[in-house]
């Protein structure tokens, strides 16, 4: 009979004692698994947002109490920056551009990449694109949803991450054809669920406008809205000269928004600005701390588990002492007996690492639910072949020890009644 088959029998023939090593396994490989999992998932959608924004600064009104939608700077913000009931004047925008230039320029000096050779004057920085968003909820097709008015062409390029699913811009890129009055884009989720493509109309407050294009989903609000021309929506609304929100995108590389976002928020009243980029950072930051803690946590427990693993196998191979010398006696060698164990506990270590990969997955959404970090779980197959690994490791460290030492015992030595380990 092989060697793997008897270790087969012999896993049959204790179920109790080797599911608890099992179990002992899988919690261990499941805390790990599950932390693993949350850590790259946070970490790539933090990532994602850094890439996806990149040097971008939101410039929206203060948030101040009160909802009088007819007065600039008051009224209320909905979650995720789109602001409603709250405006920001026409005449506001050439002191924030103005601050908004010299802040970078400032900024670059600072970091001594803006360096004046003499006979050359000043440096010029490309300038930024600004996209004025104004935001209001409004009765599309009998349904209540917020319209946006955008300058298309300007959103082309501040949000360069969007995508076009069918139709195109109503302002292309060559700048050829002016977007008509009556012209919407539509965010893909609300195209969806009322079955609109290219070619269809939608009506806002009585108004009917032709789609001419619906943008890929975004996991964002605008997959929600309705996107009409700016000057259309300020008309259609009675919000003329007012915006909701405006953005910038700095058009140099490693442009320092940041020195931007403080001075506008210093020097300009009734207005908030917000870097994307320095919120991404931050919660990178704050969730490797987060991480790091958690990880400890998670050490100590795989401590305490891989212990309460050995003591569980020690305690089970002993108890079989009789049994290895009758087996001694009807022939088996030292490392005959020695792979015997191993065996054993690899079909262990691969059940409860498998199981323990299955669990953190679970356990991975429950984590990042509990915690709020918002990533998007994402389970790579390098998770398993880790949980697989560790569940095999844990069991076989655990086990060579104890078997090799009683492989060397002497059939004569297997009748004491007492054992130390």
């Amino acid at each position: 009979m092989g060697i793997m088959k008897i270790a087969l029998i012999e896993l049959l023939r204790r179920p109790g004692r080797n599911a608890l090593i099992i179990l002992a396994i899988i919690i261990a490989v499941a805390l790990l698994t599950s932390l693993s999992i949350v850590s790259d998932s946070a970490n790539k959608t933090i990532l994602e947002v850094i890439t996806r924004t990149g040097h971008t600064l939101t410039v929206r009104p203060s948030n101040v109490s009160g909802n009088d939608e007819g007065n600039a700077m008051s009224g209320t913000v909905s979650s995720s920056d789109v602001v409603l009931g709250q405006y920001i004047p026409d005449s506001v925008m050439p002191q924030i551009t103005k601050i908004y230039d010299e802040a970078i320029k400032a900024g670059w000096e600072k970091k001594g990449g803006l360096v004046s050779r003499p006979g050359i004057g000043d440096i010029s920085i490309e300038p930024p694109t600004w996209a004025p968003r104004l935001y209001q909820k409004a009765d599309v097709d009998g349904i209540n949803i917020i319209v946006a008015g955008v300058d298309f062409y300007k959103e082309y390029f501040v949000r360069f991450w969007w995508n076009l699913s069918s139709g195109t811009w109503p302002e292309d890129a060559s700048m050829l054809r002016k977007a008509g009055e009556d012209e919407a884009v539509l965010g893909g989720t609300f195209a969806s669920v009322k079955g609109l493509t290219t070619g269809d109309s939608v009506t806002v407050n009585n108004k009917k406008f032709n789609v001419v294009g619906v943008l890929e989903e975004t996991n964002s609000p605008d997959d929600y809205m309705v996107f009409i021309p700016l000057g259309t929506a300020q008309r259609l609304f009675k919000k003329e000269g007012l915006i909701s929100l405006l953005s910038v995108r700095a058009m140099c590389p490693k442009c320092p928004v940041g020195e931007a976002m403080v001075e506008l928020n210093k020097k300009v009243t009734g207005i908030t600005s917000v870097s994307q980029l320095n919120i991404a950072e931050v919660q990178f930051e704050f969730f490797n701390m987060l991480y790091k803690f958690l990880l400890a946590i998670v050490a100590a427990t795989l401590a305490v588990g891989f212990f309460s693993i050995f003591n569980t196998v020690t305690g089970a191979l002993y108890s079989r002492v009789k049994e290895i010398g009758l087996l001694k006696s009807v022939g088996a060698s030292r490392f005959q007996l020695l792979r015997m164990f191993l065996y054993q506990h690899l079909i262990i270590g691969m059940l409860g690492g498998s199981a323990g990969f299955l669990l953190g997955v679970g356990m991975a959404y429950v984590l990042n639910s509990l915690l709020d970090i918002g990533a998007v779980i994402r389970v790579s197959e390098q998770f398993f072949w880790i949980a697989l690994s560790l569940g095999i490791v844990c069991s076989l460290v655990a086990i060579f020890y104890p078997a090799y030492k009683l492989s060397r015992i002497k059939i004569t030595e297997t009748f004491r009644t007492q054992w130390e380990v």
